[in-house]
């Protein structure tokens, strides 16, 4: 996608903002492009701090709470 004109915009968290919440932020912003309908063109960059174990957890928790039949 670095070859294609795409448009940005940032989110900026506080240092302090725990992993869990961190991970939560990622997965919610994840859920509204898709709700866009423009998930499949997009990414999604975290910082360095990011851990996939927290992104994991978050995206598990999100998961349990899913109306999946609704899909």
């Amino acid at each position: 996608m670095d070859d294609v004109e795409a448009r940005e915009f940032r989110v900026r968290l506080l240092v302090d903002v725990p992993p869990s919440r961190y991970a939560a932020i990622v997965h919610a912003v994840a859920g509204v492009l898709d709700a866009a309908g423009v998930v499949a063109g997009s990414s999604i960059f975290v910082d360095e701090a990011a851990r996939d174990a927290d992104l994991n957890a978050a995206f598990d928790d999100f998961s349990a709470l899913y109306p999946w039949s609704d899909c």
